[in-house]
């Protein structure tokens, strides 16, 4: 069925979208439920984590496939001819699975398939809006692979495949972009966490829950931005990491924008202080590695990048994510703004309280 692609591959990625869209469609009954608890509102809960297993075992089954696929040099897939070959070690070969843009996305989604799970047994009573945003924050990127999918078959088969770009043939290209996509799934995670404490007026659990993962993907990403810049500076020859390229800020600005995220749920912590500028921040941060991801893979720096991907007609459907995170997550702050309490200073020379101006 030439049509449909690799058949195996192609379903698990239709399965985890209709099995992602379930989840959040259970998690919301479960929300609207929660008020009364009793028998309903667990079996909605319990429907939810089945349906988010199947989610998630969906993604992993694709991601076992590809690699299978990969491993063993099915060149019948455009995927597979497009940036694997026969001559390539297999730590080389491995590294092909997030070579390209649809492998460099389910990479995204396996961390984020692995990363909920964890994020499931933490949330507690905050489980149904959290787990709700965490999937919703990922079925965008399902729904591009669906359209744009790895397991897409070629017309003709070759014999053998294009082979990796020599400039990744590199040990860091095998431990660099798993690492990144590491920190960036786990982002999702301080997002889900704001979203729901704004939706259930919950304003200060959120941080101690979500404050592991905004040190995570602070470690994830600050590590991943240390080894590109050394590849780049070191190794490939393009002009040091502080050539700016997109791709390199990419990780850079998120993590800039995490490290701040860290401060401020610190200090809400421990002085119940910052409660707006911390949702903020997490709503930035999460949207920073959508509009980077926008701008490496939409191609509009394909002429200024090194390793910016062309556009393969994915571009709305970024903007589109974009503008859903973004202007849903502060839409729906501006309209719990002024029931998000304030704590207030005492001046230390008038003795007067002054109010935080967040």
């Amino acid at each position: 069925m030439p049509a449909l692609g690799y058949v195996p591959g192609t379903l698990s990625l239709w399965f985890a979208l209709l099995a992602g869209l379930s989840t959040v469609a259970a998690y919301a009954r479960a929300l609207s439920l929660q008020p009364a608890g009793g028998a309903p509102y667990e079996a909605a809960v319990a429907l939810g984590r089945r349906l988010y297993a199947s989610f998630a075992a969906s993604i992993l089954i694709a991601s076992a496939i590809l690699m299978y696929l990969l491993l063993n040099h099915d060149f019948r897939l455009s995927y597979v001819t497009s940036y694997s070959g026969k001559d390539l070690p297999l730590r080389y070969l491995v590294s092909t699975f997030w070579a390209g843009q649809e492998g460099s996305f389910l990479t995204w989604l396996f961390w984020g398939a692995v990363i909920g799970f964890f994020v499931l047994r933490s949330a507690k009573e905050q489980e149904p809006p959290v787990m709700a945003v965490y999937v919703l924050s990922f079925l965008g990127i399902v729904a591009i692979l669906v359209k744009q999918s790895p397991f897409r078959f070629l017309a003709q088969v070759p014999q053998d495949g294009q082979g990796l770009n020599p400039l990744l043939q590199d040990p860091w290209m095998v431990i660099h972009p798993p690492i990144m996509f590491a920190g960036f799934a786990s982002l999702s995670v301080p997002f889900a966490f704001a979203i729901a404490a704004l939706w259930t007026k919950r304003w200060d659990g959120w941080v101690v829950r979500a404050m592991p993962w905004a040190l995570f993907t602070f470690v994830s990403l600050g590590a991943a931005i240390l080894m590109g810049g050394y590849w780049a500076y070191k190794t490939l020859g393009w002009g040091g990491y502080w050539a700016w390229d997109p791709v390199e800020n990419t990780s850079l600005v998120p993590w800039l924008a995490t490290t701040a995220l860290i401060h401020g749920m610190f200090l809400q912590r421990t002085r119940e202080k910052h409660r707006k500028i911390n949702v903020i921040l997490a709503i930035l941060a999460f949207c920073c590695i959508l509009y980077g991801t926008f701008l490496t893979r939409s191609g509009v720096l394909a002429d200024f990048s090194v390793h910016s991907f062309v556009d393969l007609g994915i571009t709305g459907w970024l903007v589109g994510i974009i503008v859903v995170f973004l202007f849903g997550g502060l839409a729906l702050l501006a309209w719990r703004w002024r029931e998000i309490p304030v704590v207030a200073d005492v001046d230390p020379e008038t003795g007067k309280e002054k109010e935080e101006p967040f």
